[in-house]
């Protein structure tokens, strides 16, 4: 990625926590949101008493049955029931949160960890963090005439059993349960943590086994670490910026060098954005600052503020930069709590060894080694109304001079009306008709028919250089029919937005992404791949060594020089989540585009 400006809020970001995120000591503290301090000041507010655990009486509690009401979701009731049951069964049926006179020790580790939830960008309300707390003030006071006080104790550390694995489950699992967002697929399969780790929660006896379980039940790349330091810095904006800076309103683009009356208030959302000062420049003549003008200095954090945002560095505020600088610091909060919980969704073999990673909505491929990255290039990806599916593969083979089988969407939405307002459309395209397997003369078809049925034709366009699919297209099994291929049309990698396609993923350079599957396999010089894309038959090539492919949708992210990304919501998957991740504090989209 491009090295960011001096001034990038990225950078300032590191500043704050880069401490914090990449020494050792303190990731336990990054990952749990706790630390042994705050649980040590915590517990020594505690009396010294002596304290037993106490034995649930199983006869009038029917653990069996318990899952809070307000666990909708049938698959959590499953899974935090099991839990739960599991749990009491290994602890011969005994509390282990809450004992006769006293919390125990291991419950002030498990609460701070759920009230310190918004770290992992999850809410602590969830948890009933709020309700467990105020119950807790009134079971160890005899005096406030509670009558059978061991049923009441057993019955909270039932409940706070409830919550603590309702909180593992989605630190674990994720929170969001539908990834789909109406006819846009995102295929995700509902994984559990491991058993060693389930273990792990389940029998930890001391407060740092269960610090060191929440650890690693979490996803373990250094993406989420940074993500995690970068939602605390979105945090500490949100609660230093006035709540009450208007929306920026201009009727055209900003240029360079122009004075507008709203470059004030740009102004002041960009030193909150960039912790940085842009001071109004001063009129050579006068003397006198001069705030409505757009001066050189700002010019070029916007510029660095568009290129953070995926978004042309040309210092003009348009339309796209207003609508990006005019989202919250929560907002982006909740855009980073999201693509937090989105890392918990990805299967436990994403980022091992050798695989290839597409950024939809950064419009990027690039490929790993031994999980380091080898290339990068430009895709060009569906558009929001026929959108790339989200899921992952495993790339198997190579056609080269690919043929192309129209999809019958295709035929239904594009070839028929074409050849609807001119039968010869196709005619110098090299495409071959087939009307129920017989092949025909599109020309001496009558397509005005109303009642025409796209499912009796068959459509395939012949290699070439007007080829849809371009001279290569790189296979992987799915029902879908997505691939990687080439294009005729390059030009269309000169934008900024790519989500262009029927909903393949168009490579920029296949030739040198063919050349660098093929490397080696004997014989594939850059030559010879040159000649395979340019013969008039196809030739199939299977790969000796297979790539996972990871469809992904990233919103935000930190980069390797510690630059927090954002991204267009191009197919509006953030929007339809956030409703699901935040559903009583979030109302509408917190995120830019659909």
């Amino acid at each position: 990625m491009r090295k960011p400006e001096p001034n990038l809020t990225g950078i300032l970001l590191l500043a704050v926590v880069a401490t914090a995120v990449f020494t050792s000591c303190s990731k336990k503290m990054i990952s749990t949101g706790i630390s042994k301090a705050s649980h040590d000041s915590t517990k020594s507010q505690t009396p010294i008493v002596v304290s037993h655990p106490l034995l649930i009486d199983t006869a009038s509690t029917d653990i069996q049955k318990l899952v809070e009401p307000s666990i909708v979701d049938p698959y959590f009731n499953s899974s935090v029931k099991e839990k739960v049951v599991t749990f009491y069964r290994l602890n011969a049926f005994n509390t282990k949160w809450l004992y006769d006179n006293s919390p125990s020790a291991l419950y002030y580790a498990a609460f701070d960890a759920m009230k310190n939830a918004a770290a992992y960008g999850l809410d602590p309300e969830d948890y009933d963090v709020d309700g467990m707390a105020a119950k807790l003030r009134t079971v160890y006071q005899p005096e406030n005439g509670i009558q059978n006080n061991n049923k009441v104790i057993t019955d909270l550390d039932l409940h706070f059993s409830e919550m603590f694995f309702l909180f593992t489950t989605h630190l674990a699992e994720g929170r969001i349960r539908s990834a789909a967002n109406g006819k846009n697929v995102w295929k995700r399969t509902i994984k559990e943590y491991s058993s060693a780790d389930v273990n792990l929660v389940l029998t930890a006896a001391i407060p740092d086994q269960l610090i060191d379980a929440i650890i690693a039940i979490q996803p373990h790349g250094e993406q989420y670490v940074r993500l995690q330091s970068a939602l605390a810095y979105y945090r500490q904006l949100e609660s230093q910026s006035p709540a009450n800076l208007p929306a920026i309103s201009v009727k055209a683009g900003i240029k360079p060098g122009e004075r507008n009356a709203a470059i004030p208030l740009i102004r002041k959302k960009m030193s909150l954005a960039d912790m940085k000062v842009y001071a109004m420049p001063f009129d050579s003549v006068s003397g006198v600052a001069d705030s409505l003008s757009y001066d050189p200095d700002l010019v070029e954090g916007v510029k660095s503020f568009q290129s953070r945002h995926g978004l042309q560095s040309d210092g003009v505020i348009g339309e796209k930069t207003l609508r990006f600088m005019n989202q919250s610091f929560r907002d982006k909060a909740e855009v980073i709590a999201l693509n937090m919980e989105r890392m918990r969704w990805l299967p436990d073999n994403h980022g091992v060894a050798n695989y290839i990673s597409i950024n939809v909505p950064e419009y990027k491929l690039r490929v790993f080694d031994d999980q380091k990255q080898t290339l990068e290039m430009k895709v060009i990806v569906g558009a929001s109304n026929k959108p790339t599916p989200i899921f992952a593969d495993e790339l198997e083979h190579i056609v080269f001079s690919p043929t192309w089988t129209v999809p019958t969407s295709i035929i239904k939405e594009e070839i028929i009306p074409n050849l609807r307002k001119d039968s010869l459309y196709y005619s110098k395209k090299n495409f071959l008709f087939f009307k129920n397997d017989e092949e025909i003369d599109p020309i001496a078809e009558y397509w005005s028919d109303s009642n025409i049925n796209p499912y009796q034709y068959r459509v395939i366009q012949n290699p070439g250089t007007d080829n849809s699919l371009g001279s290569v297209k790189f296979m992987m099994p799915n029902n879908m029919s997505v691939y990687l291929h080439d294009t005729p049309n390059h030009k269309l990698f000169a934008k900024d937005y790519r989500a262009l396609s029927h909903g393949c993923v168009r490579l920029d350079e296949p030739a040198k992404f063919a050349e660098y599957l093929l490397r080696d396999q004997k014989g594939w010089t850059p030559e010879r791949i040159v000649k395979a894309m340019n013969e008039t038959t196809p030739s199939t090539i299977h790969l000796k060594k297979h790539y996972q492919v990871f469809i992904e949708y990233c919103t935000a992210w930190v980069d390797d020089n510690g630059v927090i990304n954002f991204r267009e919501d191009i197919y509006g998957h953030d929007k339809a989540q956030l409703k699901q991740l935040k559903p009583a504090r979030i109302a509408a989209t917190a995120s830019i585009g659909n």
